[in-house]
């Protein structure tokens, strides 16, 4: 027992030693930076002076520990300005990113943040309240992402990411076989801001893997963001990947759509998503196997078509790898829609070669409050494989008849300026805290 004791007390000594011998490198030019760099220990730190660092191509890297990261920081937070042709890479474990500003220039290659360094990529590792704003290549052809996520166990957190302009995801998180799968990345707490029509694929605000990697796991957790206007094109999130979750975020005013478009058993719930009467705003469509979406809230989504609160697709028989896949065993309960227009799509895009309609699909306990619209549903194919349960459905006419439909009566509540229709026997309550905007990116700086 006496060895043990001093051998956990040793291990104390060395724990807390690591602390003391950690060390401070103040940086005021790239020089000092990729000097200090390749010294680091666990613990270190390496601070940027405050002002404008131009041209800069950082390379971060290093190996910290889970008590004792190794952190790239500002000065100030939001006093350090990377401007001009400049990017950043990090690759190692267990390093931090704070306080840094991305602004008035562009990346010259890949992406502005990216969590690899050539064929190095990084593991629990973190950007937290950083800012990229208007960082985009004045050619809108010109294809870059913002931030980058590689390697596992990655998180993106408190930032704030606004006016990508050119073609590229505002942030992608790549999957491979070898280092970049089952993640466990989360994005938390971050506000993505107003981003132009691109007019073309590719302007997605977050995509989560490819379609070559679609059945990959991806265990991605995007929890808790704001987006606000994304309107780089139909869809604001892809999910390209499996078991990924899309919880308690706020879409307020995009013209597009949450769409799981490659992968199976991925979970949608607690969204809020807000259209607030703006033409093809819309929420969430469906592809693919084994989806569920519950617990959400829609509510004034003026999208039609492929763009409504609610997408169900048609698949193509034997599909490839970035076709349509059937819809199969999706399960989609306890949300809200009010105010929407014709909220219900199923079997959308039938065609000859798009006739593989949803199949053992149950839609039950959802609150359909749209007294705008004389239709609820829009069909495009057969139903018979959509099971509508205990759903309760009220149009123009006061009620939308159908088998298996519930009687409950409904309220109409105000909360924090929204409407909420409320009944006991369908549909959920919104959490109105989400919608403070105060609560997501950096606490220092504006949401534009």
């Amino acid at each position: 027992m006496k060895i043990q004791y001093w051998i956990a007390i040793g291990l104390i000594f060395i724990g807390s030693l690591q602390f003391v011998q950690a060390k401070v490198y103040p940086v005021a030019t790239l020089e000092e930076f990729n000097k200090a760099v390749p010294t680091l220990a666990p613990g270190d730190e390496v601070v940027l002076k405050n002002g404008i660092w131009r041209d800069a191509e950082f390379q971060f890297f290093g190996k910290g520990s889970p008590e004792a990261p190794i952190t790239l920081r500002a000065g100030t937070p939001g006093k350090v300005s990377i401007e001009g042709k400049s990017n950043l890479k990090l690759s190692g474990e267990y390093l931090r990113v704070v306080g840094l500003i991305f602004r008035n220039g562009y990346t010259p290659s890949g992406s502005v943040i990216e969590f690899r360094n050539k064929n190095e990529v990084a593991n629990h590792c973190i950007i937290s309240n950083c800012v990229i704003e208007d960082f985009s290549n004045p050619d809108k052809s010109k294809n870059d992402f913002w931030i980058q996520i590689n390697g596992k166990s990655n998180r993106v957190e408190y930032c704030s990411l606004t006016g990508k302009t050119n073609k590229g995801m505002t942030l992608t998180v790549r999957l491979d076989s070898l280092t970049s799968t089952e993640t466990n990345h989360h994005i938390y707490r971050n506000y993505f801001g107003k981003r132009e029509p691109l007019g073309e694929n590719g302007g997605e605000t977050i995509q989560i893997g490819l379609s070559q990697t679609s059945h990959l796991n991806g265990w991605t957790k995007v929890e808790e963001n704001f987006f606000e206007q994304c309107d780089g094109e139909l869809e604001i999130i892809s999910v390209k990947s499996c078991e990924n979750m899309i919880i308690n975020n706020v879409f307020k005013e995009c013209k597009g759509m949450l769409t799981l478009r490659h992968g199976h058993r991925n979970i949608v719930y607690g969204n809020i998503f807000l259209g607030n009467g703006v033409d093809g705003t819309g929420g969430v469509r469906v592809i693919n196997e084994n989806q569920k979406v519950f617990n959400n809230f829609f509510s004034g989504l003026w999208g039609k078509g492929v763009s409504s609160a609610l997408v169900l697709v048609n698949g193509i028989p034997n599909a490839q790898p970035k076709e349509y896949d059937q819809v199969k065993n999706a399960v989609i309960f306890n949300n809200t829609f009010y105010d929407c227009s014709i909220p219900f799509q199923f079997g959308h895009g039938n065609g000859p070669n798009r006739n593989m309609r949803p199949l053992n699909t149950v839609i039950a306990n959802n609150l359909v409050y749209c007294t705008n619209e004389e239709s609820l549903i829009q069909a495009y194919d057969n139903t018979d494989g959509i099971l509508l349960e205990n759903n309760l459905m009220i149009n123009r006419n006061g009620r939308m008849e159908g088998n298996n439909m519930s009687q409950g009566e409904v309220t109409l509540v105000k909360k924090e300026g929204l409407t909420v229709p409320v009944s006991q026997s369908a549909g959920t309550i919104p959490n109105e805290a989400l919608l403070d905007k105060s609560k997501y990116g950096p606490a220092w700086w504006h949401k534009k």
